[in-house]
């Protein structure tokens, strides 16, 4: 038994180098890590310590399972039973001045979404970060009015350090433009996002629409990826409430 677990360890120690070697995936590369760690655990133990280690990895997979069901519910989006007010767009990387993966099919969901609702005001949220040469916002800013969006529509937050950051500041800056915070708006995130930013916006009248990543080999892994790390998030959310975005 204990030769199975040494050799379960180094498969996965294996496994953690392939998959960091993948850029994207060092979340992915980690968790393998833990998972050859774990083993090497269980080889060690005796009998009934690895009894006990195996029921308390049950509880915990039951767990992840329940979180992972509910950030695949929300990967769709959500409907909103009346028309928004306003639109905001959570803020992601930025490489320089260039948004980042992420951020480029959000702000591409968001001109999807605002085509038909010419009228509303777009709020772009997120702060300056490490290696960024310009804000999130402005990044953001620039993006959709390259793409055609007036510019007059394109509110600019630029002090948000997280999603629950980004909402909060967002609402102030609506309130302080005379609009009703409170009304119904959209938030764009990456679909795998979505359903933890509602539980972080913590208002009904917040409805989700969700950006996927194109369909190509590399991106469904990096897809696979975020939605296994998002569901440590949600966890790291509803148990801690801490501005951790993982």
């Amino acid at each position: 038994m204990r030769r199975c677990f040494l050799a379960a360890a180094a498969l996965c120690a294996v496994l953690s180098a392939l998959v960091l070697a993948v850029p994207g995936l060092r979340f992915s590369a980690l968790l393998l890590l833990c998972l050859a760690a774990l083993s090497v655990v269980a080889a060690l133990l005796g009998r009934r310590a690895r009894r006990a280690l195996a029921a308390l990895l049950c509880v915990g997979l039951v767990c992840f399972l329940g979180l992972e069901a509910l950030v695949v519910s929300g990967a769709k989006g959500t409907q909103a039973e009346d028309d928004v007010s306003w639109v905001l767009v959570l803020g992601a990387g930025v490489h320089g001045t260039q948004p980042s993966l992420m951020l480029r099919v959000r702000l591409d969901a968001a001109l999807a979404f605002l085509a038909d609702r010419p009228g509303i005001p777009v709020v772009v949220s997120g702060c300056q970060g490490r290696g960024e040469d310009i804000s999130e916002a402005e990044c953001m800013f620039r993006y959709l009015t390259a793409h055609g969006i007036d510019a007059a529509r394109v509110w600019k937050e630029e002090r948000a350090t997280s999603t629950r950051t980004n909402f909060t500041y967002a609402a102030e800056l609506v309130a302080a433009r005379d609009l009703d915070p409170t009304a119904a708006f959209a938030y764009v995130t990456n679909d795998f996002h979505v359903y933890r930013a509602g539980v972080i916006a913590g208002v009904p009248q917040a409805y989700g629409v969700a950006a996927k990543l194109p369909r190509t080999a590399y991106y469904d892994a990096l897809e696979f990826n975020y939605f296994i790390r998002e569901a440590f998030a949600l966890a790291n959310e509803l148990l801690f409430r801490m501005d951790l975005d993982l």
